[in-house]
């Protein structure tokens, strides 16, 4: 006589309660405040960013500069708005409901990269009860 392979209802019912104990402890520590805030920083950064980087090509010529407020960025162009450069809309700027930013500010790059700020700036981001930073320095207007 053969005999059949395969799992037993008690096998089948034990993984399955190793899978939601697993899948109850990775959803405790996902915390999607956490990730809302890490992707606004480095969107954020990235405008900085992007912001010196057109100012340095175009030596100057045209400035480009960053207006920070409590909700969010606005990346301008001698004053007026700048395409954004990934999805094409009509201004590159964004708005937050639950993260909040400050200190406000308004960084104007010149030729060289200079935000033309005293001392170096710290932006603190917050969503709730977690907090992320970025630093742009003085003279270079390195962002980090």
């Amino acid at each position: 006589m053969r005999r059949q392979a395969g799992f037993t209802l008690i096998e089948l019912v034990m993984t399955l309660i190793i899978i939601g104990a697993l899948s109850v402890v990775a959803y405790a520590r996902f915390n999607p405040a956490i990730f809302d805030l890490r992707a606004a920083a480095d969107e954020l950064l990235a405008a900085i960013r992007y912001a010196q980087e057109r100012s340095m090509s175009h030596s100057g010529v045209s400035s480009y500069s960053i207006s920070i407020n409590g909700q969010g960025y606005m990346v301008n162009r001698d004053g007026g708005a700048v395409t954004h450069p990934v999805t094409g809309n009509s201004t590159y700027s964004r708005n937050w409901t639950a993260i909040t930013i400050s200190p406000t500010a308004s960084l104007s790059f010149d030729g060289n990269g200079d935000p033309g700020l005293a001392s170096p700036l710290v932006l603190t981001l917050q969503n709730g009860s977690e907090s992320a930073s970025i630093t742009v320095e003085n003279v270079t207007g390195f962002a980090r």
